[in-house]
């Protein structure tokens, strides 16, 4: 999972709130989400000037809501991935990550972003090494 749920789910006004919801209550094996969409999340509120204490605020939510089981680590080798997704197919630095988490693992990215899903759906690692 991508970080755009997390950011749905943490305001209401957004259009995938609904869905980010329905997507938060049903981790588990076989849905997980990006160790690299939750640092993102944290940069994107430090970026947007959150207080320390909104920040704490909504980690300690998140906490609450995410069990550490269905949190998927990064590994090397998605960082490996990740340096060509960004160098050679333009993605930025976390979708590069998510892509190349999905790609190591085989998984459908749980995303909105296109670029994600195209990376993960036309290239293929045999295509990177």
């Amino acid at each position: 999972m991508d970080t755009v749920y997390l950011v749905a789910y943490l305001k209401p006004s957004e259009p995938l709130h609904d869905e980010a919801v329905g997507v938060l209550e049903s981790l588990g094996p076989n849905r997980k989400i990006s160790q690299a969409a939750l640092i993102e999340l944290d940069l994107l509120m430090k970026s947007r000037r959150f207080t320390l204490d909104e920040r704490l605020k909504t980690w300690k939510f998140l906490e609450k809501l995410i069990p550490a089981e269905t949190i998927e680590p990064i590994i090397p080798r998605d960082f490996t991935i990740a340096a060509v997704l960004t160098e050679k197919y333009g993605l930025d630095y976390f979708d590069g990550l998510v892509a190349a988490q999905c790609m190591v693992r085989n998984a459908k990215p749980l995303t909105t972003d296109k670029d994600i899903i195209n990376v993960v759906s036309k290239v293929t690692i045999s295509d990177i090494n």
